[in-house]
């Protein structure tokens, strides 16, 4: 069951928007609300372990993995967001790289 949460979740992440765009205030809103505490407004605070979002490599099947599925003491956001959400907070987060 998790694994085909996962396949549709990236699935709906990888397919390009059609008639519509997400904008990037959702993404913004919801990384402040769920993920500024630990990785920072910019991304680089690095609280409780947290990593650099601006040094983050990941692709981006990656990112929205770790997000659904949670990391270290980082949880998971599977039951938390629905997938639109965890897809804005993905694409937020790759703004930050430098």
């Amino acid at each position: 069951m998790q694994l085909l949460q996962n396949i549709l979740l990236i699935t709906l992440h990888l397919l390009p928007a059609v008639g519509f765009t997400r904008p990037v205030e959702d993404g913004k809103r919801n990384y402040e609300q769920h993920c500024a505490r630990c990785h920072g407004r910019d991304g680089t605070k690095g609280m409780f372990g947290a990593k650099n979002l601006q040094k983050s490599s990941l692709s981006d099947t990656a990112i929205l993995l770790q997000i659904i599925n949670g990391k270290g003491i980082m949880p998971s956001f599977r039951k938390r967001l629905p997938a639109d959400q965890l897809n804005a907070i993905s694409t937020y987060i790759k703004s930050f790289r430098k």
